[in-house]
């Protein structure tokens, strides 16, 4: 038997440790110390993940692909994404091991977990959980206990390490068990359900966060027609923000424009527009 042979026979399946696990979940903490304009999270979560890529992958290049794929487009709850970055871990973890795994099907499967986890993160920590414990807080500050506000911060600041550390391990340990029962086939369903999730996601990103309308006023006679009231709204109501959707995500993927660059101009369209009684915020 050939030494290329046994060397073969005996390497080991790469395997994310423990250790660089709760490494990792430290790092989700600092989510919010990094926020751009142009990729949002982005930063946050390749630093976050990166002690798991040097685990992963030993060759230089290797590594540098890595931290590419997640420099890409994310932005969620910050317990959220503990889940979420566990869960890429897995699929990194099996990319290392010869997993046919695309940079595409992990992005796909991050942008598609990233609007659910924002929706249920903001509405159980923010909504729910960090109200209760601040009124809890104010009723025994009323009573005149000093120690009302430390006891606030040690709760929501011990809660939110419990839960970072825990999402990132029950993250990584379901992720790989929904990878070895899915199958190549269901890889593949996972990621175009979550390039279809995503694109829904920002569908109502359009609809709700961009605000526009026309204040232009035809007038035929003595009638005076609001075109945003009497015509638009009662065709399509949201029909100028898809307008500015089209013309930025033209601008970007056709014309390639840089983001930095798309914002200026819609900077200088917004005031010009406004300017000109053309558009208007609702």
């Amino acid at each position: 038997m050939s030494n290329n042979k046994v060397k073969d026979e005996i390497k080991q399946e790469k395997k994310i440790s423990d250790k660089t696990l709760t490494k990792t979940a430290w790092r989700v903490m600092l989510f919010e110390n990094s926020v751009n304009f142009e990729r949002m999270q982005s930063f946050s979560f390749t630093y976050a993940i990166l002690p798991i890529l040097k685990e992963l992958y030993k060759n230089t290049e290797d590594l540098i692909q890595g931290i590419k794929r997640h420099l890409q487009f994310f932005n969620s709850n910050v317990l959220a994404s503990s889940f979420i970055v566990g869960a890429a871990a897995s699929m990194e973890e099996k990319k290392a091991n010869g997993e046919p795994l695309t940079d595409e099907a992990i992005n796909s499967v991050k942008v598609g977990l990233m609007g659910p986890g924002s929706g249920i993160g903001d509405a159980l920590f923010w909504g729910t959980f960090v109200p209760l414990v601040g009124g809890l807080a104010a009723a025994i500050g009323s009573n005149g206990h000093i120690l009302a506000p430390i006891l606030h911060q040690i709760i929501r600041v011990g809660l939110w390490i419990l839960v970072i550390h825990f999402g990132v391990k029950f993250g990584y340990r379901e992720g790989l068990n929904i990878l070895e029962k899915a199958g190549e086939k269901g890889i593949e369903n996972i990621t175009q359900g979550a390039i279809v999730l995503a694109s829904t996601v920002i569908g109502g990103l359009v609809a709700t966060l961009v605000n526009a309308k026309t204040e232009l006023v035809m007038t035929l006679g003595d009638v005076k027609i609001d075109v945003q009231a009497d015509i638009l709204d009662s065709i399509a109501p949201n029909i100028i923000p898809l307008l500015l959707f089209v013309l930025v995500y033209n601008l970007i993927s056709k014309r390639k424009w840089s983001p930095t660059t798309v914002i200026m101009f819609v900077f200088v369209i917004g005031i010009s527009a406004s300017f000109l009684k053309i558009l208007a915020i609702p």
